[in-house]
């Protein structure tokens, strides 16, 4: 039987159909690869520094072109994401420094960076803290001297501070060997040790008790430091009671004078103001817009935080701020451009709530004026070491 080979073949069509499908499948691929590598973004992170290598908080960082924005941590470290990958400008700017722009390579890794910024020479002269005062040095002589050599274990007025207790105890619980345990009436009795006896207490160097003593009746406010001993080996002959009560332990409580000014309320070291919106709006000067800057009265009075003291820890604060029309430093505005540890950043901001500085002047007028303040904690004739880091290194 002869085949009719004109007629078509029900399946002739289907390869045809077969390869467009295919055609479109490469297509709709490639179409989807563009999109996702037209999408992909980088990140770009870093630090911003001054000339001498401090990081710098508060810096801003601008895209050009593009709505990204970041500000540099108490740290220095900022993060740019959902950049465009490629080439970049990146423009930083903040107050007190020079404004720069830095090319940069994003690819799709991202990009790390160290911006370094350049101050516009503004600031007040460095305020040296080369001391810790020690106004009330005869009758703490004896506890700073057996702080310095590490004879006990000690608590002092900046730990309390830190701690944040209403509770006298509660600053014992962390001292190896201390037990606090329910006691008669006595909520918090304190034990040291394997000993059954109360500690020997002391109070401004004389004994407080023979017997048990409620030590929560003391308030941890008026407390300046604390000592523990554990055992009469370790006891200095100074807490040594009568027919050896210091076999059960000793705790020496130092008592706050009276200061001359009431200590002023801590507040975080970022400014609850703009400084850089009150300077556009022409509410704060700077420094070269006046004709006579803001200069400090007398001195700082900043006081070397202990425990950095005694570790021999040196450091650096650039405090930035507004002094008002009075002299006066607005503590509303206070903030830290760098600094090298959190205690100095205390310190400075402690001393700055009491200090005075002659205000600025314009067109014979006292005005408001934004201050760089660098203050710097040395200690002279010591062996000085860098401050261990407060956290992370690495940049997130």
């Amino acid at each position: 039987m002869a085949t009719d080979r004109s007629s078509p073949s029900p399946w002739s069509g289907r390869p045809r159909a077969i390869l467009v499908g295919l055609g479109l499948g490469a297509l709709v691929a490639n179409l989807l690869l563009s999109s996702r590598a037209f999408a992909q973004t980088a990140v770009v992170v870093g630090v911003v520094r001054d000339s001498l290598g401090a990081e710098i908080a508060g810096a801003e960082l601008i895209v050009d072109g593009s709505t990204a924005r970041a500000v540099s941590d108490a740290r220095g470290v900022f993060r740019l994401a959902g950049l465009p990958v490629g080439g970049v400008t990146l423009s930083v700017r903040r107050l007190g420094y020079r404004p720069t722009q830095l090319a940069v390579s994003a690819g799709p890794g991202g990009a790390s960076i160290d911006v370094r910024l350049m101050p516009i020479p503004q600031t007040m002269p460095v305020v040296s803290i080369r001391e810790r005062p020690e106004p009330f040095e005869p009758r703490l002589a004896g506890f700073n001297d057996r702080l310095a050599r590490r004879v006990g274990h000690f608590i002092t007025r900046e730990q309390i501070e830190m701690r944040r207790t209403t509770t006298f105890t509660d600053l014992l619980r962390s001292v190896p060997g201390v037990r606090i345990t329910p006691i008669g009436s006595i909520r918090n009795a304190v034990r040291i040790r394997a000993a059954r006896c109360a500690p020997l207490v002391f109070i401004d160097g004389a004994p407080a008790s023979a017997g048990e003593f409620d030590l929560d009746m003391i308030d941890p406010v008026s407390v300046e430091g604390i000592e523990v001993y554990s055992g009469m080996t370790t006891v200095p002959s100074e807490f040594i009671g009568a027919r050896g009560l210091e076999r059960c332990g000793v705790v020496a409580v130092w008592s706050r004078p009276m200061r001359p000014t009431p200590r002023v309320e801590r507040r975080r070291s970022e400014p609850t103001v703009d400084l850089g919106s009150l300077v556009t709006r022409g509410e704060v000067y700077t420094a070269e817009q006046v004709d006579r800057t803001a200069t400090l009265n007398g001195d700082l009075g900043a006081k070397y935080p202990d425990s950095l003291w005694n570790e021999r820890v040196p450091g650096r604060v650039v405090a930035e701020f507004v002094v008002d029309t009075a002299g006066a430093v607005e503590m509303a505005t206070f903030g830290t451009v760098s600094s090298s540890h959190v205690l100095f950043v205390d310190a400075v901001r402690d001393a700055l709530g009491r200090a005075r500085f002659k205000p600025a002047l314009l067109g014979g007028r006292p005005v408001r004026q934004v201050v760089q303040l660098p203050v710097g904690f040395s200690l002279d004739g010591t062996r000085e070491r860098r401050p261990p880091p407060e956290g992370p290194a690495a940049i997130p």
